[in-house]
């Protein structure tokens, strides 16, 4: 949710500077152009500022690394390609597949290691592409890979917003969606009690609010399960680099995200199972 306000703030103080500049330069040209004229150059001069402005503060994210570039190339246990929603980390499993969207203003690709390796486990993964690298952005896309693509099962998930969005298409897609694995992350609304739920967030994550957490376990099913990753931190489930406020990892990425893997394919082949329990 903190995502989610900062980004409102953001771009209503983006627009609100453009509006300002575009006052002052209505003023600075009164009475040397016709009112008519100054008043539409001024909102052509304004949005033009806002949108700069928007530019410049989406343009600002967190880069995949070297080990993420080197997770998309497809190998003898995984392919990996292009779908319209994204990327399509095709492994051994053909019946359960978790469609997954990436925290906020991160680039898309920094959770290739941990899709493959989810893959290589037998759950195949989409990887949304969200506009402008904004999770709640994409949640049509992820609703699009569960009508387009057929899996007997399907799990959705995310990181930090990317589960908040995750959330709001398991509330909205109904019985389809069997499962929701939240990565330091937490639901903001209802939540079908049938629903399996799954939350894994790291020890040393600064970057995760305790209390929005704690408050979001009013809206889990009955029976959700958390894990919690001793010695893990907020961006380490991702290759991005370190995380603007948060704590430090006294583990490796590789071995979180090797702990979140397990975490996810046990889960998610629990809801293949003859007669599994959900919730």
């Amino acid at each position: 949710m903190k995502y989610i306000l900062l980004t409102v703030l953001a771009l209503g103080v983006l627009l609100c500077l453009g509006a300002l500049l575009a006052r002052l330069f209505e003023k600075a040209t009164r009475g040397t152009w016709t009112t008519r004229r100054r008043i539409a150059l001024s909102a052509v001069f304004g949005v033009i500022i806002a949108l700069g402005a928007m530019a410049v503060y989406f343009g600002m994210y967190y880069p995949a690394g070297a080990s993420a570039q080197r997770a998309l190339a497809s190998d003898g246990n995984v392919e990996v390609r292009n779908v319209e929603e994204g990327l399509l980390f095709d492994g051994k499993g053909e019946s359960a597949a978790l469609v997954f969207f990436p925290g906020a203003k991160v680039q898309t690709e920094a959770y290739a290691p941990l899709m493959r390796r989810i893959a290589e486990g037998g759950v195949d993964c989409v990887l949304v592409d969200p506009p402008l690298r904004m999770a709640i952005f994409g949640v049509s896309q992820g609703k699009q890979a569960l009508d387009e693509l057929e899996y007997e099962h399907w799990v959705v998930g995310g990181h930090s917003l990317g589960g908040v969005a995750a959330g709001s298409l398991a509330a909205d897609a109904g019985e389809k969606v069997e499962g929701l694995v939240l990565l330091a992350s937490y639901p903001t609304a209802e939540l079908d009690p049938d629903l399996a739920l799954l939350s894994i967030y790291g020890s040393e994550d600064s970057v995760l609010e305790a209390g929005a957490y704690d408050d979001g376990k009013a809206f889990w099913p009955a029976g959700a399960r958390e894990l919690v990753i001793e010695g893990g931190n907020h961006a380490g489930f991702g290759d991005y680099g370190a995380q603007s406020g948060d704590g430090t990892a006294t583990i490796t990425a590789q071995d979180q995200q090797g702990q979140t893997a397990q975490a996810v394919i046990d889960f998610a082949q629990n809801l293949e199972a003859p007669g599994a329990m959900h919730g």
